[in-house]
């Protein structure tokens, strides 16, 4: 019996929309998202268009005289460029013709169901590394770097073991705010060396919306204006309610929302910056979930992007420091996908995280809970001059090494 013809197509629109979710849930911005998506759609015969945004896709599709269309609901993913490195070859192997579309549909649905490529325990650790090595690139003291890297554990613990509850997703944030601002306020009363500031601040990196800023910058300079408004509200909205919670905690303790960071006394040795920027990099690193077979790599592009920006800005000054920085991990994540055949992605995101505005951004805010308008401004528009940097560099990196995979 012959195939009807929309059979044939509704079994492409449904890969299609199982490879939307998977590269979704992995992470993927919009506008890598749809050209993933029009790429395998083209190499499968189709004719298709999309608008992504983080929290949906509408698509259209058409083969000869058949159309269908499609509006799919997402929740926000996370980072994990170990799955969406599997989920790229697999969808690579069905458009090559080297696998059918049902044997790709099991192996997507497969790799969606594997477990973490790093035990929970190396999870929870990751936490600590980037904690404690966001204190020492800061130059903090060694109580800071202990209570940091204790509290990081802590939020470590609350994140990976609080996932199987789906309520504690939308609290997490929140409570972790809560219980790092309580004890190291506690332990500052105890410790007068501690910066109680500096390792709150370190202790929440991880939860800092640095990285979504970047995101929804290039997604509005790449016209996907629907996803970059939506992203960049939702930065805002995740950054208020962690200095909400702070400052509120701050105030209910000592009545202070002011905002401290070390003054040099008691400071670790500057030699031990490089240790600092080592765990935050191998933090980060699984925390990404980059596969051990690519850590190398991104290890070495998360390094070379931070020397970059931390001695260029001494020359070059801000601006141009950033801006040389993205070019440059642009320029080498494509680079290395064209030689490896794998998407820029796994360097692309390991290599600018150790710069994003993050913590700048962080200070903001407090500020504006202080009433300190003029520290408010300042701080914005540093952000703001630093993300456009950034993105601009990224474009220009795009521009001369153009990426051979749209991931």
């Amino acid at each position: 019996m012959t195939e009807h013809p929309s059979s044939k197509l509704n079994d492409k629109v449904d890969f299609i929309i199982l490879l939307a979710r998977s590269l979704q849930r992995c992470g993927a911005a919009a506008h890598h998202l749809e050209r993933a998506l029009s790429s395998a759609g083209k190499g499968l015969g189709l004719g298709n268009q999309y608008i992504a945004f983080p929290t949906g896709l509408i698509g259209s599709f058409n083969e000869g005289h058949d159309h269908r269309s499609t509006v799919i609901r997402f929740n926000p993913g996370s980072i994990d460029l170990s799955k969406l490195s599997k989920i790229d070859e697999t969808a690579d192997a069905v458009i090559a013709g080297r696998i059918d579309l049902k044997e790709g549909t099991r192996q997507i649905e497969a790799i969606n169901a594997q477990p973490d490529d790093y035990p929970k325990a190396v999870q929870i650790l990751a936490y600590a590394l980037a904690s404690g090595g966001f204190v020492t690139a800061l130059h903090g003291s060694f109580i800071d770097l202990v209570a940091a890297s204790a509290l990081g554990i802590g939020i470590g613990i609350l994140d990976v073991f609080g996932r199987r509850f789906s309520f504690f997703e939308q609290l997490f944030a929140g409570v972790a705010a809560f219980l790092t601002t309580l004890v190291a306020t506690l332990l500052s009363q105890h410790f007068p060396s501690l910066s109680a500031d500096l390792v709150i601040l370190a202790s929440i990196v991880v939860l800092l919306p640095g990285l979504t800023l970047i995101i929804a910058f290039v997604e509005l300079s790449t016209k996907n204006l629907i996803a970059g408004t939506a992203r960049l509200a939702g930065a805002t909205g995740d950054l208020l309610k962690l200095v909400f919670t702070i400052a509120i905690t701050k105030k209910l303790l000592v009545d202070t929302t002011h905002l401290a960071l070390p003054d040099g006394h008691n400071a670790l040795p500057v030699w031990s910056e490089v240790f600092g920027v080592v765990g935050l990099a191998v933090g980060f690193l699984i925390l990404f979930r980059v596969r051990p077979k690519h850590a190398v790599s991104a290890f070495l592009i998360s390094v070379m992007a931070y020397t970059v920006a931390r001695f260029g800005s001494i020359r070059l000054g801000v601006e141009l420091s950033f801006f040389a920085t993205g070019a440059l991990v642009a320029l080498m994540s494509n680079l290395i996908a064209r030689i490896l055949h794998r998407p820029g992605l796994i360097t692309l995101l390991p290599g600018i995280i150790l710069i994003v505005p993050g913590s700048i951004n962080y200070r903001g805010m407090t500020a504006m809970f202080q009433n300190n308008v003029m520290d408010t401004v300042q701080t914005s528009f540093s952000v703001v001059v630093i993300a456009i940097s950034l993105v601009a560099g990224l474009f220009f990196g795009n521009a001369v090494v153009p990426p051979r995979r749209s991931l």
